[in-house]
């Protein structure tokens, strides 16, 4: 058989494992036993036949390499790529403000899934695939706002764009490119194996995978629209449920995690990379007063930081899993569902739940616990594991930690504490009080995500006592891995979870610390402590209203004496021009509009904003003429 012609490939040297000695044996024109082959050589042919049933063609591992070297991009490719791609992250940051023309926290419906373009004006900015004016050696002048980069023009008014592979050129938006035409409002698109036509408002998919790869235009293009139709966590205007933010520094970190790419979990493929997870680690242990023996882990957020410690908790105090079913987990009736949600994976779904009741500040009222458990000891069942929370994902309430740390003392539980909303709050000196006993817990979950402002993906766990956590999650290694060199006394992140290949999480959370300062991170954490309660004494002026005082940076307020559906009405006329986002809950039975102020790009103006936005719908719904000012 023909593999090659070696008079075209010249510089090759090729290698060939002898099966029979199992060593390499290096062949320029000859081939080792057990192959049958034949090759070419310059005019003539030569062929070896041998007693193997093995046949190695090279020609067509040649063709495998060309390909496979696409993979391998030059300083060039990345650099280019990386250029495009910041601008489709500028079109997006800029549209994070309330002054925006299309600073929607959540877009209209009827503009998801299309692409938007802002008339030039007082922003000169234009949003949509591939229409980004900003960048590094860019020029703008005058009304037509012509604009330069490298490769790349655009002007007014006919808005047209030129670059590599690329043209668009009026208000029909005409795109042409390698294998790729698009045109016209309905964006009919043609290109290797694919054709859209008509796109509508609901007509979302992503672009297909494909045997062949398209250009980083069209690639880039296509991710761009899920700035259109994303509830815009970063957005000033979003108050809902816990708003997750992420730095640029933050982004960088993630780009050098994934570009570099060590193995981060064991200390004999990269100690530093695990020294940097350690040293996260145990910063975030002092913060909470934890000793130096703790240990713990970056997660993938808060549910997986609780499983770890959950696991840990099961191990110490439940050792055999015939007691599962009369194991007794307690929460309060405000604790984050994903808590009893870890039961099911830890495989501990017959352990009993009790939800205990708050009380009229919406802590955990201890003394309904220590009924509860005194009640489940007569019964023969076994308490293990009590749940107390330093910030509600409801409220922001925060349970009495030391009180709960007694009783769990007594009855030989075992504490975690939930702080993944509002752990980081610690950091603040106007709160520290806010977290006297958590020193003392077993356990406790964080969210980097939340407070300091990493991407989402990022939780983190600390166990107190860091050999039971070790003692939970050591990893017993195969056999491929037995020549690895190991000292006994590294405590490797791969031993304390349950997770092997993870993403590299330090540095997102790590180059912003650095880069900042904690300084930073605190008088942020601040400022949204002082909005709370610069909201929550705005909105107790105003007639109509009832508001809660809050405790971290959740305002809770109401209509109060209406029907639900007149305060749900509230909500949408506050939400209706996509500028806020802001969400209902219900607390002990009572439907109230729920403000969470945690994005850091949420500033007094913005706040202000709000507070108008929630006067003029009180004035449209046409409510009796009551002065009613009242605090719950």
């Amino acid at each position: 058989m023909d593999v090659t012609n070696f008079s075209s490939q010249p510089h090759w040297r090729h290698c060939y494992r002898n099966i029979c000695t199992d060593n390499f044996v290096e062949r320029k024109h000859s081939f080792p036993s057990p192959f049958t082959t034949s090759f070419k050589t310059h005019s003539r042919t030569k062929k070896i036949t041998m007693s193997s049933e093995v046949v190695f063609n090279l020609e067509y591992l040649t063709r495998l390499e060309e390909s496979a070297r696409t993979l391998e991009s030059t300083p060039q490719q990345r650099s280019e790529m990386m250029f495009k791609a910041q601008r489709e992250v500028d079109a997006y940051l800029e549209q994070l403000s309330l002054d925006h023309p299309t600073g929607w926290v959540i877009p209209p419906k009827e503009t998801q899934g299309q692409d938007k373009l802002v008339q030039p004006g007082q922003y000169q900015v234009q949003s949509g695939p591939n229409q980004v004016q900003s960048g590094p050696d860019r020029a703008q002048s005058g009304p037509d706002q012509v604009q330069s980069g490298p490769d790349w023009v655009q002007s007014a008014p006919d808005q047209a764009q030129s670059g590599p592979d690329r043209v668009q050129s009026g208000p029909d938006q005409v795109q042409s490119g390698p294998d790729q035409v698009q045109s016209g409002p309905d964006q009919v698109q043609s290109g290797p194996d694919q054709v859209q036509s008509g796109r509508g408002p609901h007509e979302t998919e992503p672009l297909p995978i494909q045997e062949n790869g398209v250009s980083i235009d069209e690639v880039l293009r296509d991710f761009s629209r899920i700035g259109n139709e994303m509830e815009r966590e970063g957005h000033p205007g979003h108050m809902a449920y816990v708003p997750g933010n992420s730095t640029a520094p933050a982004a960088i970190g993630d780009f050098l995690a994934a570009s570099f790419n060590p193995y981060s979990l064991n200390v004999a493929s990269c100690r530093r990379a695990v020294k940097m997870q350690q040293m996260i680690v145990q910063w975030v242990g002092r913060l909470f007063g934890y000793p130096s023996a703790c240990a713990g882990n970056l997660t993938s957020g808060g549910t997986v930081a609780t499983m770890v410690a959950m696991t840990t908790a099961r191990d110490h105090k439940v050792p055999r899993s015939k007691d599962y079913s009369r194991s007794v987990l307690y929460l309060s009736e405000l604790t984050h569902d994903g808590v009893a949600k870890c039961l099911s994976t830890l495989g501990m779904r017959e352990a009993v739940v009790r939800k205990v009741p708050v009380d009229d500040k919406y802590r955990m009222d201890v003394n309904i616990l220590r009924k509860f458990i005194e009640n489940d000891v007569q019964n023969n069942l076994l308490p293990f594991l009590v749940v107390a929370t330093t910030g509600t994902t409801d409220v922001g309430s925060v349970d009495p930690v030391p009180a709960i740390r007694a009783v769990a003392t007594q009855y030989n539980m075992w504490l975690h504490v939930d702080a993944c909303y509002g752990g980081f709050f610690v950091l603040c000196n106007s709160a520290k009080h806010l977290f006297e006993g958590v020193e003392t817990a077993d356990s406790i979950a964080v969210d980097p995500h939340k407070g300091l402002y990493a991407p989402f993906g990022t939780g983190l766990v600390l166990v107190r006592n860091g050999t039971l956590l070790r003692n939970s999650n050591t990893r017993q290694h195969g056999n491929y891995m037995q020549d690895q060199l190991t000292n006994p006394e590294d405590w490797n992140p791969e031993d304390l979870t349950f997770e092997q290949s993870a993403h590299f999480r330090a540095p997102r959370v790590l180059l912003p610390l650095q880069l900042y300062g904690v300084a930073t991170f605190r008088d942020a954490l601040q400022e949204k402590l002082e909005l709370a309660k610069y909201l929550y004494l705005r909105l107790k002026g105003q007639a109509h209203i009832q508001v809660v005082e809050p405790v971290l940076s959740t305002v809770l307020f109401r209509i109060p004496g209406v029907s639900d559906n007149t305060n749900r009405a509230l909500l949408r006329e506050i939400t209706t021009d996509g500028r806020f986002f802001i969400t209902t809950t219900t607390v002990k039975g009572v439907l109230y509009l729920r403000v969470i102020i945690f994005c850091y790009r949420t500033h007094r103006q913005d706040v202000d904003v709000f507070i108008n936005k929630v006067k003029d719908a009180v004035v449209k719904m046409e409510l009796p003429e009551v002065e009613f000012c009242h605090a719950g």
